[in-house]
């Protein structure tokens, strides 16, 4: 799949912020996936106004167009100039409407804020085997634009996978009492539970593998929230 090197990308970004909202010209395939993600997206915007829902069931919508794909792989989705060709050549009028026309960071120069890879990696990391079970982790009322953002920035060793998935489900299973509680004794929002829990998960992870933990990945994940009281 077709990928801009860096300088490619700031050039772009550049030539998006000067031009009058003039899409760039795309081959057939990529016009196609352009037509395919607007309409979901006018699909998303239609039925939700949060943030998060719309970043959430965007990136639904985007993580099974490229699980479909077979030209994209593990290697596309961890490639940077990948995500950089599908925000600034095939969907930068999406990007520009959720974010702002000249907001780089969410277009390309952060790695971990790139939109559309935040959210494929945001969906692929939190999936528990389906569709509707991934939605009704991420649904939660637990969760936030906020969680997207400590899930990615925090993966420790490397993401260990099936981790990443039960520290999820078992967070969206946090009751609201008990989350309530422990976030009104925090002193900011940098302390508030998912936060935390991430912080330890890449405290522990320096000296423990999960996969090799008694009881594996999700006694692992559990013991995180054993840590702090909230038992699941």
């Amino acid at each position: 799949m077709k990928s801009l090197k860096r300088q490619e990308a700031r050039q772009l970004m550049q030539e998006w912020i000067n031009a009058s909202s003039v899409l760039p010209e795309l081959d057939g395939y990529y016009e196609q996936m352009r037509s395919y993600f607007q309409e979901c997206y006018r699909n998303v915007k239609e039925k939700y106004t949060r943030d998060y829902d719309v970043d959430i069931h965007f990136g639904i919508y985007l993580y099974n167009y490229f699980e479909k794909e077979s030209m994209f792989s593990m290697r596309s989705a961890a490639d940077d100039g990948f995500w950089w060709y599908i925000s600034l050549k095939v969907i930068p009028d999406i990007i520009s409407d959720r974010w702002g026309k000249d907001n780089e960071v969410h277009f390309w120069k952060r790695s971990t804020k790139i939109w559309v890879k935040s959210l494929w990696w945001y969906i692929y990391l939190s999936w528990q085997a389906d569709e509707e079970k991934t939605l009704n982790v991420i649904e939660s009322q637990n969760c936030s634009t906020d969680t997207i953002l400590n899930l990615l920035d925090r993966s420790g060793k490397g993401y260990y996978v099936s981790t990443f998935r039960y520290i999820m489900y078992f967070y969206s299973k946090v009751s609201k009492q008990q989350l309530t509680e422990f976030n009104k004794n925090t002193v900011t929002e940098r302390d508030n539970l998912f936060r935390v829990i991430m912080r330890l998960h890449t405290a522990r992870t320096k000296v423990i593998n999960p996969v090799f933990y008694s009881g594996g990945e999700k006694e692992y994940a559990r013991s995180l929230f054993w840590k702090f009281n909230i038992n699941i």
